[in-house]
Formats: structure tokens, sequence, C-alpha cells
């Protein structure tokens, strides 16, 4: 969903273009996947059924009608959902093809990578390859005409996934830790950058918002700064100093960044009551000049007042967003 007033112009986010770019990426595994069966089944010299031939066909195709879905407008865990479904397909696979031969495993462990990129958790990632190896033993221990061999064949391959699952899971952790360092720290510079600017003009005034989301994962933290990003105008800025924070300097008052303070609560509220559940959560105003003449003198306040919304809070639940 767009969290935008009536009438503002929207576009498409970083957490959009990723969505739908490991979207494409489990789709074309899919179609991959069962091609790669096919493949691997005919070079080993098995029997290909027509019906085995036929379920592979549908197979690949769910992949490319699925590919073809709006998913700028569909939920994270959309994705999730294709992914098992793909788990089942290669456990389907299994059964119809790895009977004399074992043509199958190459699709389990396409898809096993894939969890490792699309995986919002490590528990997700955990739960999707343990619902992968699980399908590849069902296949080789409950399904009839099963070849020698093939119990230990099906251990080996449901090891192998997780192993692959977990290790794709850490290189993307890897790059993305990476990624996230560089920038908050190209972040923080901005805003430092920006306040100094802002204060060597003396303008009449200006203000400085601060808004720690704990609890949000860095998924979130970018999405919603995105979606503050698209109802500001041009020269406001939003940044992320650190990793759960986010910070909007906007050309306006006290009454102004009050009024700007609740937008961003009611549009972020919206979010996280649907995309992920509430967080707490809290903004921080300083006003320039009233609450200080100097970036740190201006940060500094904004924390302040930031923290004291957290201590008016009741630390032992969540609570909606606020502001002060």
């Amino acid at each position: 969903m767009k969290l935008v007033s009536p009438g503002v112009a929207t576009r498409e986010t970083s957490a959009d273009i990723r969505r739908r770019r490991l979207a494409r990426l489990t789709c074309a595994a899919i179609a991959g996947g069962w091609a790669l069966t096919l493949l691997s089944a005919a070079v080993q010299g098995g029997t290909i059924t027509r019906n085995a031939a036929l379920l592979a066909a549908v197979g690949a195709a769910s992949g490319l009608l699925w590919a073809l879905r709006d998913w700028i407008v569909e939920r994270d865990r959309s994705l999730q959902v294709v992914l098992a479904a793909a788990s089942l397909q290669a456990c389907a696979a299994a059964v119809a093809f790895d009977r004399g031969v074992v043509a199958a495993w190459t699709f389990a462990l396409l898809l096993a990578a894939v969890a490792g990129v699309v995986g919002a958790s490590r528990a997700l990632v955990a739960g999707q390859a343990a619902l992968l190896a699980a399908g590849q033993l069902a296949a080789a221990f409950l399904a009839p005409g099963r070849a020698a061999g093939a119990h230990e064949t099906a251990v080996v391959v449901a090891v192998a996934v997780l192993l692959v699952a977990a290790a794709s899971r850490a290189l993307v952790e890897l790059r993305e830790e990476s990624a996230r360092r560089r920038e908050v720290a190209g972040d923080v510079l901005r805003l430092h950058e920006r306040l100094a600017a802002s204060v060597a003009a003396d303008p009449a005034r200006f203000a400085l918002l601060t808004m720690d989301l704990s609890g949000a994962g860095p998924a979130e933290v970018r999405a919603i700064g995105e979606r503050i990003a698209a109802q500001l105008r041009g020269e406001d800025l939003v940044a992320r100093p650190a990793a759960d924070h986010l910070a909007i300097v906007a050309d306006t008052d006290a009454s102004g960044a009050a009024a700007l303070a609740r937008r961003i609560v009611e549009a972020t509220a919206r979010y996280l009551r649907d995309e992920v559940g509430q967080l707490n959560a809290a903004i921080g105003i300083a006003v320039y000049p009233d609450d200080g003449r100097t970036p740190d003198e201006l940060l500094a306040r904004a924390g302040a007042k930031l923290e004291d919304v957290r201590a008016a809070a009741d630390g032992h639940r969540v609570r909606p967003l606020t502001t002060h």
C-alpha cells in the first residue's frame, strides 16, 4: 500500500523494487527447477512418462504465471507463500522423477539457495529449508516404487538443502550489513551537512524531527523512510542516522513540524499495523532557533524530547506511535 495523502504523487520505493526482483528470482527458480529436472532425467537415461512431463510443464508454467503478478502491490508474506508452494512442487518433482534416477535434487538445492535470499529472517529461511528437506525425505520414504538407495540419497539431499539455505542466508546477511553500515555512515554525514548548511543560512525557522523505531528491522526502517520522503517537499531531507532511527529536516515552524509529525505517525502506524504489527516508536521535535542554534544543540534537543516520550510510555507493553 502507498502511505500518502489524497492527491500526493507516489513512486516505487527500493523495498517495492526489491520485492519484485526477489519474486521474479523465485519464479525463475521454479521454472528453471522443472526444466533442470527434466534435463537431468533425460541425461541419466530415466524413463520420462507422459504424466511426469505434463507435471513439469504445468509446474514451469505456474512459475512463469506467478512472475506476471503485480508484485509492487503484494505484501512480503505473499512471496513466502509462493516459495512454500515451490517447496511442495520440488517434492512432487522428486515423487514423479526420482525413481530409477536422482533428477529432482537440483530443483531442491536451487530453491534452498533462493530461500536464503528471499527469507526476511533466519527463522523464515530455516522454515523454508526444513519444508524443502522434509519434502525430499517424504518423497523417498513414503512414495511407492523407489529405487535402491533412494533413502540414503534423500538424506544427503535433505542435509545439503539445509546447508545451502544457511550458507545463502549468511552471504545475504554479510552483504546487507556491509551495505547498511555504508548507508548509515552516509546518512549521518548528509544530516550533519544539511543541518550545518541550514544553520549557516540563518533562516527564520526550520525543524528537525528524530524518529525512533525500536524493534523494526532494517527493511522496515528503510521502507518507512522512503514513504515519508514521498510526502515531503523536494528541499526537505529524510536521513537514517542509526539502524533504527530516522531524521527529517523540514522547512517549517513548530506548528508545521507538529502537523508533519502527526502525518508521519498516521502513515507509519498504518504501515506497521498492516505489514509488521505495532512497534514501539516515537518522534522528538526541535525547532531552530528556539531549541538550538547549532547542529549539535538541535540534535541534542530533539533526542532529549524523544527520550521524554520514551520515559512517559508504558515500558511493559507495545504502544502506538507518539510525538513530543
